[in-house]
């Protein structure tokens, strides 16, 4: 049995205790492996017998019930977080099953509200998709070709068959091997043949600049220097994420031999864009503003992977940036110097 996200009461400053949800087995114990983890933080665990709750004894045998995980605003756990939905799709892409979804944020009459029937309404279904307001997630699904096939859990769902995965990747913890190959099947084919008749741009270079950004994780102060030092150079172009499609920044990785840039959400669509070869993606190289800027999630994905991308380390000189470095900003989490010209002249030489 699935059960729906459901408020706990908890404080709010535990935002991962904050609510409940998950699936029970036929003893009604929570199975560990549909929960997420970040860190040591287990994410909306459910809790042994759950607010009484039994699997029915008999469930009319049927369809396998799929689950897919958590659906997630910030646009790096969207990405990372459904690799269970990525591997069913190894095995369900021609399956015209639905595939069900939690989902972090509210939805229309509130998180516990009781989902409407759509008899006579001719509204949304009380489980689509649609009724999330948020044009990212629902643009990823778009991408995965699972727009249509999505679907909420609003209520308690038993199945006689409960087909998921286990986490392929596990944030500031794991990333299984099975992650690059369920993130290459994850694509809508229609997408992945479009993707894959995109010719290289030979002898230019991308760099992703985060200096528009209004708000984020982290501000990197200075990099509105990069961007002005670099603005005329005749074979880099300077891109700025936030203002293109998911489809976009994913066209980049086949269009561009070479992406550069601070380490960003959008640089983990290089596992999702299609190849044969590795040299047929765009190889990256990230700055990072110090060893406490990396998170060990990218040197795990790129191993998994093998791309062999290279971070370049460009702290300022010590004794520099203590004062700066990881102090809040307007809008951002936190905010980190480093040494400008040290990036300036790495993307001038990487140019030629």
């Amino acid at each position: 049995m699935l059960l729906p996200t459901r408020r706990t009461g908890s404080d709010g400053k535990d935002w991962w205790k904050s609510r409940s949800q998950g699936g029970l087995n036929r003893q009604g114990e929570p199975i560990g492996a549909l929960t997420d983890w970040r860190g040591t933080r287990c994410i909306y665990a459910l809790h042994s017998r759950t607010g009484g709750e039994t699997p029915p004894a008999v469930v009319t045998p049927g369809a396998p019930l799929l689950y897919g995980g958590t659906l997630y605003h910030h646009f790096g756990h969207l990405l990372l977080d459904l690799s269970r939905t990525y591997q069913l799709l190894r095995l369900f892409r021609r399956s015209k099953e639905p595939i069900w979804f939690h989902y972090q944020g509210g939805l229309q009459g509130g998180l516990n509200a009781a989902p409407r029937s759509d008899s006579g309404t001719g509204g949304a279904s009380p489980h689509s998709i649609e009724q999330i307001n948020n044009p990212l997630i629902l643009e990823w699904l778009e991408c995965l070709g699972l727009r249509k096939r999505a679907r909420l859990i609003r209520k308690k769902l038993p199945a006689a068959m409960l087909v998921s995965s286990s986490p392929l990747f596990c944030d500031r913890r794991f990333v299984s091997a099975d992650f690059p190959l369920a993130a290459q099947a994850a694509l809508a084919p229609r997408l992945r043949r479009r993707l894959e008749r995109i010719e290289p741009v030979a002898g230019r270079i991308a760099y992703l600049s985060r200096h528009k950004l209004q708000g984020g994780t982290t501000r990197f102060v200075g990099e509105d220097e990069v961007v002005a030092a670099i603005a005329d150079h005749p074979r880099i172009d300077v891109i700025c994420p936030e203002e293109l499609s998911i489809k976009e920044k994913l066209a980049l990785y086949r269009r561009y031999p070479l992406i550069t840039g601070f380490a960003q959400a959008c640089m983990n669509l290089k596992f999702f864009a299609p190849y044969t070869q590795v040299s047929e993606v765009a190889r990256q190289v990230m700055f990072i503003a110090g060893p406490r800027s990396l998170s060990s999630n990218w040197v795990n994905l790129d191993r998994a992977a093998g791309f062999g991308d290279r971070l370049l380390d460009c702290s300022l000189p010590e004794g520099d940036s203590e004062l700066q470095t990881m102090a809040a900003e307007a809008g951002f989490q936190r905010s980190s110097s480093f040494d400008v010209q040290l990036v300036v002249r790495t993307l001038l030489e990487l140019a030629g």
